[in-house]
């Protein structure tokens, strides 16, 4: 992690450092402030550690490890004269309070700038210290937020490139709001390949939203499903990269699926031949998923290591899904 001894209101320390072994630090990228910030002319209260009360905190679906939080800045000594700008591709930090702090960086998939709320989406891991406090908070308990913060992909809507989204598991959540500000600007003329790796159609995270991004001219996804299983199918059943009928039958419309991992040959088929210098990739996941998929990305199409963007990758981060994908 860089360190940063300026004395401003969002400078990094020693002290922000989770201690998680992050691969890819996202205190190593300091964020400028936003266009939308400074229009608005008023105070960003993330700049510095914040409390923000909880809202909500439910199980997704019937999936109790996994849990959307919803927090709302505690406006008890607000002056009205602020917002919450967080940027998508940012992180925040969050701070507990007790006699040894914990730190983790967490990266929203939806916020309110003008209500100073947001949501995440988190993986509870067993035993895990973080994943313990989250999981016994209450609702309106109050938290420390800092950010925004390490921004590995900030999007050029210049030009016309290709943009390719791999996300697995949990980690689809920071990559929906990327794919939001593309598609809500009309004169952003990038095309959106998004490729999700899920152990089966019922780990797909935020599956309408996904649906709903499909209505887009300019977008399009796949779902990569390493362990979908089926009653119509047995052991002498050869294997395909295709899905079964009954799998297909549970598929929305536009919806595309394969019934294994995101390999060699499956990139190959999403990625523009020939046209490398035009291909941006961006990989949210474990830190070893995202090792795996950049040599894949590199090999196949020749992407250069400038074009490959990585969102948050860590050696133990429970904010992903250990997926063979």
């Amino acid at each position: 992690m860089a360190r940063n001894n300026n004395d401003d209101d969002d400078a990094i320390d020693e002290s922000d450092c989770c201690g998680n072994g992050c691969t890819n630090c996202i205190l190593d990228h300091k964020p400028q402030p936003s266009q939308r910030a400074q229009l608005a002319g008023k105070r960003n209260v993330i700049l510095t550690y914040a409390n923000f009360r909880l809202l909500s905190n439910e199980a997704y679906k019937a999936d109790a490890q996994v849990r959307l939080m919803h927090f709302g800045y505690d406006t008890e000594h607000d002056a009205g004269d602020s917002i919450l700008d967080i940027p998508p591709g940012h992180h925040v930090m969050l701070r507990t309070d007790a006699t040894t702090p914990l730190l983790r960086p967490y990266s929203p998939y939806w916020s309110d700038f003008v209500a100073k709320e947001f949501k995440l989406l988190i993986k509870l891991q067993p035993n895990g210290p973080m994943s313990s406090f989250l999981a016994n908070l209450q609702p309106l308990q109050v938290l420390q937020f800092r950010g925004p913060i390490g921004a590995n992909y900030v999007h050029d809507a210049n030009g016309a490139k290709c943009i390719v989204i791999i996300a697995q598991g949990v980690a689809i959540a920071p990559t929906l709001p990327l794919v939001a500000q593309i598609l809500d600007n009309e004169d952003d003329m990038n095309r959106i390949r998004h490729l999700i790796c899920a152990q089966d159609l019922e780990h797909v995270y935020f599956r309408e939203r996904l649906l709903e991004f499909a209505q887009y001219w300019n977008y399009s996804s796949c779902l990569y499903l390493a362990h979908q299983s089926c009653t119509c199918c047995d052991s002498n059943t050869p294997p395909t990269d295709q899905p079964c009928e009954q799998v297909r039958r549970q598929l929305r419309y536009k919806e595309a699926a394969y019934t294994g991992r995101l390999e060699a040959k499956q990139l190959a088929a999403q990625l523009p031949a020939n046209d490398a210098e035009n291909i941006v990739v961006i990989i949210a996941g474990h830190s070893s998923f995202q090792r795996e998929m950049s040599e894949q990305v590199a090999k196949v199409a020749g992407v250069s290591a400038g074009n490959i963007h990585l969102l948050k990758g860590t050696k133990l981060s429970i904010t992903s899904t250990f997926i063979a994908c």
